[in-house]
C-alpha cells in the first residue's frame, strides 16, 4: 500500500481504561498483541509518520514509538490529544506536512484506506476536517485535520470548551463513511466484554 510520507498520523493512546484494568488502554491485549500494537501496526501500512500521544511522560512505552505528549496539566479529555497531535505537526513542519490524521488506541479494526480516503475528500474541499463515519455514527477522534485549525482550537480549550463536538461545530468539515454490513471498522474498546467479541472476530477471519 502507498505511503503517505506528508502526512502524519498520531494515535490517540491517552485513556485510563477505567471499566478495563485502569492502566490505560493502549496496554490492553488482544489476542497476541496489545491495542496499540493492533492499532500502529494497520496505520502504518498507510504511513510512515506515525506518533503516539499520552497526557504525560510516566510511562514504560516502548521505545520504538515516537511519542507526543499533552501541552495541558489537566486532564481535559480528547482534545488535549487532538492539539498535541496538531502541534506536533506544525513543529515538524519541515516534513511538509500540513495534514495531521488522529484516532483512538481503542479501535483495533480501522480500515487500510483510512488515511486514502480521508486525503481524496479533503483534497476536493477546503474543509477544515474529514471526520469518519460508519453506518449512522459518526467518529470525530477518527478524523483528518488541517492544522491550521490550531488557534480555534486552543481558544475553544482556553474557554472551557471540553467536547469535541463543540469543537468541530466551529469547523467547516465532511465525512467519509465505511460500510458496517461485515463489521464495524471503528468499533471500539471500552470493557472486558467488548475485547471477548473483538477476539471472536479475530478468530472468525472476519476482519480485513
Amino acid at each position: 500500500m502507498t505511503k503517505n510520507e506528508h502526512i502524519q498520523c498520531v494515535i490517540l493512546a491517552g485513556g485510563k481504561g477505567s471499566r478495563l484494568d485502569g492502566k490505560g488502554k493502549y496496554s490492553q491485549q488482544l489476542l497476541s498483541k496489545t491495542l496499540l500494537e493492533h492499532v500502529f501496526i494497520r496505520m502504518s501500512v498507510q504511513t510512515n509518520q506515525i506518533a503516539v500521544n499520552f497526557h504525560d511522560n510516566n510511562l514504560d512505552v516502548n521505545k520504538k514509538y515516537a511519542l507526543v505528549f499533552d501541552k495541558f496539566k489537566n486532564h481535559i479529555g480528547p482534545l488535549a490529544g487532538i492539539h498535541a497531535a496538531i502541534s506536533h505537526c506544525i513543529e515538524n513542519s519541515q516534513k511538509n506536512s500540513q495534514l495531521v490524521v488522529t484516532v483512538p488506541v481503542d479501535t483495533p479494526f480501522l480500515p487500510l484506506d483510512l488515511i486514502l480516503k480521508f486525503k481524496n475528500k479533503i483534497q476536493s474541499t477546503a474543509d477544515d476536517v474529514i471526520i469518519a463515519c460508519s453506518g449512522d455514527r459518526h467518529h470525530p477522534t477518527i478524523a483528518m485535520w488541517r492544522i491550521s485549525v490550531i488557534k480555534k482550537l486552543e481558544y475553544c480549550i482556553q474557554n472551557n470548551i471540553r467536547k469535541i463536538d463543540l469543537f468541530t461545530k466551529e469547523l467547516d468539515k465532511s465525512y467519509v463513511n465505511w460500510n458496517i454490513e461485515k463489521y464495524d471498522p471503528f468499533y471500539n474498546i471500552n470493557n472486558y466484554d467488548d475485547l471477548k467479541i473483538a477476539e471472536t472476530m479475530i478468530k472468525n477471519n472476519i476482519i480485513n
